[in-house]
């Protein structure tokens, strides 16, 4: 039997990240997530008794499903130590956050899953049934991987989500890579019009915004993914205040942000070297600063008439405590909301961005008003058109290049450019069972 692919979620779309792949004797699933804008939350089941899921990290478009694969399947879970833990929090928190007539696991699920959990290390092969699987830092967030997989033969290479570029907290991804015949890889950002600018930039315009906000008596909320921006936005801050160039305001942390800042803290050794020297001589967590506080009550955080920043969830506004600061902080025109990462289309976060001010909230139908001004800041954990070209341009024997996780648009750029270096590229449709 030659080896197949069937792409299950993700296909021409960003969201419920799922990919299946049949060998000899034998089916693996790349990742298992969830939609988190409109349409079908689920991606389609996979077509037979899965043996594994491989998870390339903690982000719900990726593990928001598997606890239903595992509950369904009873098969073992491969995953870097801190994605274990992350994906715990952070499945129990979107359990938390639905309401009990829409659930689709448990939290029994979510403890079953963490029995079934085999841990992996960047760069350490191991076998399952007659492939040889390794494990390389996609760059993304903490304990993100891309996985590749050796079978029959063939060489595979699926990215996951894959940032190039060093951020605060992880290092970019690792390129000096095996040879691959077919890569699966993500085109979030691979639009001809998707240009990243340089970190420097997008922190010095970031706190240069907030600085005036705060000058002029104003508020502002920064809406956050509790995994990865979080972390990024809180040390760009804190950074920022302990050189002198961004007042001394308090920082507001809510939602689960504190819970994954431990778990940053707990996995220092998946960090970037400076991170983690810091951590080591310090001898505490780099997130606890006295600018730094939790949210325990919102209401007497809404009768603060000082400048203040509130980070919180969740990152696209579909829900979190941010709904809350919405009612507030939103309506008020001298204060500001700052968006720091992708908006799916279909999302409250996608809406404001786009200019629509009259906005319905999510879960409660509330109709609010937003009089604040909105910016984007590009704090972006994923590679742009650019980077993505250099990643492919430096795998050594690739035959060919599968699209995934990106809006349609933004594929057929990319596409392009690839087929300008004769390397053969397909978009997969969702469901399409494609055989190598």
């Amino acid at each position: 039997m030659s080896i197949a692919l069937r792409f299950l979620g993700g296909a021409r779309e960003i969201g419920r990240s799922c990919i299946e792949l049949e060998m000899r004797n034998g089916r693996m699933l790349l990742d298992s997530g969830i939609n988190l804008g409109s349409g079908d939350r689920n991606p389609i089941e996979p077509s037979g008794k899965v043996d594994a899921l491989l998870l390339t990290h903690a982000h719900l478009d990726h593990s928001g499903h598997s606890p239903e694969i595992v509950r369904s399947h009873d098969c073992p879970i491969f995953s870097l130590p801190p994605t274990k833990d992350l994906s715990e929090l952070l499945l129990l928190d979107l359990l938390s956050l639905t309401p009990k007539d829409e659930r689709t696991f448990s939290h029994e699920d979510v403890m079953y899953l963490r029995k079934k959990e085999k841990l992996v290390s960047y760069g350490i092969p191991f076998s399952f049934r007659n492939a040889e699987i390794t494990f390389f830092d996609a760059g993304h967030v903490l304990g993100s991987a891309m996985i590749y997989i050796k079978l029959d033969g063939k060489k595979l290479l699926y990215t996951g989500d894959i940032n190039l570029t060093n951020t605060r907290t992880v290092r970019g991804a690792q390129l000096d890579l095996p040879e691959v015949d077919y890569l699966i890889i993500e085109s979030t950002y691979g639009g001809n019009s998707d240009v990243h600018p340089s970190r420097k930039k997008v922190e010095r315009k970031f706190v240069m915004d907030i600085e005036k906000v705060i000058e002029s008596g104003g508020k502002v909320l920064v809406p956050v993914f509790a995994l990865g921006r979080a972390q990024e936005v809180l040390l760009t801050l804190i950074d920022h205040m302990d050189s002198g160039v961004l007042q001394k305001v308090p920082i507001f942390v809510d939602g689960m942000i504190r819970e994954v800042n431990k778990i940053y803290t707990i996995h220092w050794f998946w960090l970037r070297p400076e991170l983690r020297n810091k951590i080591r001589a310090l001898r505490k967590s780099p997130f606890d600063h006295p600018y730094v506080d939790e949210v325990r009550d919102r209401r007497e955080i809404a009768d603060i008439n000082e400048p203040y920043i509130v980070i919180t969830t969740s990152g696209m506004m579909q829900g979190g405590p941010v709904l809350d600061y919405l009612k507030h902080i939103g309506t008020d025109r001298r204060n500001l909301i700052y968006l720091t990462g992708y908006q799916v289309k279909g999302t409250l976060g996608r809406e404001i961005l786009d200019g629509k001010r009259d906005i319905t909230l999510p879960r409660t139908g509330e109709m609010v008003h937003i009089e604040a001004d909105v910016k984007f800041a590009d704090f972006s954990a994923h590679a742009d058109q650019v980077n993505l070209l250099r990643f492919i341009s430096s795998i050594k024997g690739l035959k060919e290049v599968f699209l995934v996780h990106g809006e349609e648009e933004k594929m057929i750029d990319l596409e392009k450019k690839i087929e300008e270096k004769g390397i053969a590229v397909y978009k997969p449709s969702l469901g399409e069972l494609v055989k190598l």
